[in-house]
């Protein structure tokens, strides 16, 4: 049975399958014609009889079928939305991301991965239910700030990413550095009360040969670097960093990174 994923397909399914079954049922009668032939009345009363015949069971049944199969497909689309979906935050999830990266890039791929300073703590202050909403409202506020720049997810936790294949590395650490400031500017009202945050963020760029294990792996070691630092700043890999002195000055750079 041909895949049906739209009102087209299935209208296009129901023409073709109502055409086979007359073709089929006009042929067998032709075929009874020519060897019981009478008279062509009685030809034309026949296959005027076979092709209403054909259209009111092959209509109705062929729609039925289609439109199993095409409230099927729209299931199984669902299912694999939700499969790369988090549930808290609505953003795609590590699957997600993970694939992103294995697609075609015009240009080398950036991975950031943010992370919501002393997490635990406003866990432990505040309860996880604020915990959870503020993952929510910190989710939103990413994808306001960076979906113009690739993909962003919810990894696990408290930590987001961006994977962006599209945007020079240059224009991620100025985006990311403005997401940082305003997340810090900007307190979190929960009905507990505001809940002041702020985020760390790595960002690694990936070689030809990398596959995404070494890019987070990277990506990682440089967020590890920024909450050894202090918190609330960028770090980034070396081959990222190497890549974004070229284009700034060391001064600028530090500028970009220190806020």
């Amino acid at each position: 049975m041909p895949t049906i994923t739209s009102q087209e397909e299935l209208v296009r399914y129901v023409v073709m399958v109502t055409l086979f079954a007359l073709a089929v049922s006009l042929s067998a009668d032709i075929t009874i014609q020519l060897v019981f032939f009478t008279s062509w009345t009685a030809v034309a009363r026949t296959f005027v009889v076979t092709t209403l015949t054909v259209g009111v069971i092959a209509i109705p049944v062929s729609y039925i079928f289609g439109r199993a199969q095409r409230e099927l497909q729209e299931a199984k689309r669902r299912l694999e939305g939700i499969s790369r979906t988090d549930p808290l935050t609505g953003l795609p999830n590590r699957r997600a991301l993970i694939e992103a990266s294995k697609a075609p890039a015009r240009q080398a791929m950036v991975l950031v991965i943010a992370d919501i300073d002393h997490f635990n703590a406003i866990n432990d202050s505040h309860g996880h239910r604020t915990g959870d909403l503020v993952l929510q409202m910190l989710g939103k506020t990413m994808e306001a700030h960076l979906s113009d720049y690739g993909l962003v997810g919810h990894m696990r936790g408290e930590e987001f990413a961006l994977i962006s294949s599209t945007t020079p590395v240059e224009r991620i650490v100025d985006a990311i550095g403005d997401l940082l400031r305003a997340v810090e500017r900007t307190p979190i009202i929960t009905p507990g009360g505001a809940v002041q945050v702020t985020m760390s963020a790595g960002i690694a760029l990936r070689g030809p040969s990398d596959t995404f294990e070494k890019l987070y792996g990277d990506a990682d070691e440089a967020l590890y670097e920024a909450k050894r630092m202090g918190r609330g700043q960028i770090k980034l890999s070396e081959r990222a960093k190497d890549v974004v002195l070229a284009g700034h000055s060391a001064e600028r750079m530090n500028l970009i990174l220190k806020f």
